[in-house]
C-alpha cells in the first residue's frame, strides 16, 4: 500500500508539480479523482486552462472566469456527457455537475466537482474519457481512484481512453459488519420510525404486550424489507414515505381513544409492512452488494432490530413504572397528541 501510494504522488508531482517546466513538454495535464462509496462515485476533474479556453472562452481573452462558466453551464455539462461516461454492466451512470470552479494550482484550471449514481453497489465500472483529444492529441490526465482503504492510479491518454476498473472487494465479514452498524444507524437516526415504536407501546401495561407489539413489527417489515430491497415489488419511495408518517398518526389518534393493547399488535403488523418499505429505501440509497446480498439483507435487518431493542429497553421500564401514576392517562394522552402534530406535519410536508 505503502509503495502504491508513492508511487500516486510521484505521478501527481510529476504532473501538477510545482516546477512550470514539468508543462514544457505536456501541453494539456490534468487529474481525474475518484471516490467510489457503495452506488455512488464523487469525481473531481481538473483540466488545464490552456486547452479549456479552445472551447469556452467566451471573451476572448484567453482565459476563464468563474463568471464566464457559469453562463456556458449547459454547454459544459453538454460536453462533459458527451466526452465522460462510468458504465457499470453496460448501464451508464447517472452523471450529475455540482459545481465547477477555476483554480490555481501549479497551473491555472477548472476543477469540475461530479457525482455518478447507479442503482446497485458499485464493484467494477468502466471508465470512458474522451476529453480535450480534439484540441490536444497529448492530453493527460492523472486517475486516481479511492475506494474504502484502497488507492489505484493510472494515466489516461490518447491510447488509454476506455478502462476497465476492478475494485478490490473487501472481506465478506466486513461486509456485514457494514451492514449491521448502518441498520442500528438507520433506526437511531430514523426519528419517525422512533416516534411509531413509542407510539405503539404508549398503551402497553405489560412487558409481554409490548413484545408482542414489536414482535409482529418486526416480522412485518423484514418481510417488505426483502421483497423490496431484492426488487421483487417496486414502490414509490415518496408514498411510502407518506404512508409512514400516515401510520404515525393514526396510532397516536388511536392512543387519545384506546386504554388496551390487546389488539394492536395485528394493526402494527399492517404497519410494519409499510415501515419495511421504508427501511427498503435506506438500502437504495446506499446500494447493495451484488455479493453477499441475502447476508447483507440479514444483517441490515439485525441491525435494525438491535437498535430497536436498544431504544425499546430504556424507554419501557420508565413507561411501566410510571403507569403507576393516576396522572398516567393524562400524559399519554398529551403525548400522543405532540405526536399527531410532528407526524402530520410530516405527511404534509412529503406529500408536497
Amino acid at each position: 500500500m505503502k509503495l502504491r501510494l508513492l508511487l500516486s504522488l510521484f505521478i501527481i508531482l510529476l504532473c501538477l508539480g510545482t516546477a512550470t517546466t514539468a508543462f514544457a513538454h505536456v501541453s494539456n495535464a490534468g487529474l481525474s479523482t475518484l471516490y467510489v462509496k457503495g452506488n455512488t462515485i464523487d469525481y473531481e476533474l481538473f483540466i488545464d486552462e490552456g486547452e479549456l479556453v479552445k472551447h469556452f472562452d467566451s471573451t476572448g481573452d484567453n482565459q476563464l472566469e468563474n463568471g464566464e462558466l457559469d453562463s456556458q453551464k449547459d454547454s459544459i455539462v453538454s460536453y462533459l456527457q458527451k466526452g465522460l461516461r462510468i458504465d457499470v454492466d453496460s448501464k451508464p451512470l447517472k452523471m450529475e455537475l455540482l459545481s465547477m470552479k477555476v483554480e490555481k494550482k501549479s497551473i491555472r484550471g477548472v476543477v469540475f466537482q461530479l457525482t455518478f449514481t447507479g442503482d446497485e453497489e458499485i464493484e467494477r465500472f468502466n471508465l470512458h474519457y474522451n476529453l480535450m483529444f480534439d484540441v490536444a492529441s497529448d492530453h493527460t490526465n492523472v486517475l486516481l481512484i479511492h475506494s474504502g482503504k484502497n488507492l489505484q492510479n493510472d494515466i489516461i491518454d490518447s491510447t488509454k481512453q476506455d478502462m476497465l476498473i476492478n475494485l478490490p472487494q473487501p472481506k465478506t465479514m466486513a461486509v456485514l459488519w457494514d451492514y449491521f452498524k448502518l441498520g442500528i444507524k438507520h433506526i437511531l437516526t430514523g426519528y419517525d420510525h422512533l416516534l411509531f415504536l413509542l407510539s405503539l407501546v404508549l398503551i402497553a401495561s405489560r412487558l409481554k404486550e409490548a413484545l408482542k407489539i414489536v414482535t409482529a413489527f418486526t416480522i412485518a417489515h423484514s418481510i417488505t424489507l426483502f421483497l423490496v430491497a431484492s426488487g421483487r415489488i417496486h414502490v414509490i419511495p415518496s408514498w411510502v414515505e407518506a404512508l409512514i408518517a400516515l401510520t404515525i398518526c393514526y396510532v397516536a389518534v388511536e392512543n387519545m381513544f384506546v386504554q388496551k393493547a390487546k389488539w394492536r399488535w395485528i394493526l402494527t403488523a399492517l404497519f410494519g409492512l409499510i415501515h419495511g418499505m421504508g427501511f427498503a429505501g435506506a438500502l437504495a440509497e446506499t446500494g447493495l452488494p451484488k455479493r453477499n446480498l441475502i447476508g447483507s439483507l440479514l444483517t441490515f435487518n439485525l441491525g435494525v432490530e438491535t437498535g430497536q431493542i436498544m431504544v425499546l429497553c430504556l424507554v419501557l421500564p420508565l413507561l411501566i413504572w410510571l403507569r403507576k401514576f393516576p396522572w398516567y392517562r393524562k400524559m399519554m394522552i398529551s403525548t400522543s397528541c405532540l405526536i399527531f402534530v410532528l407526524a402530520f406535519y410530516w405527511l404534509i410536508q412529503r406529500l408536497q
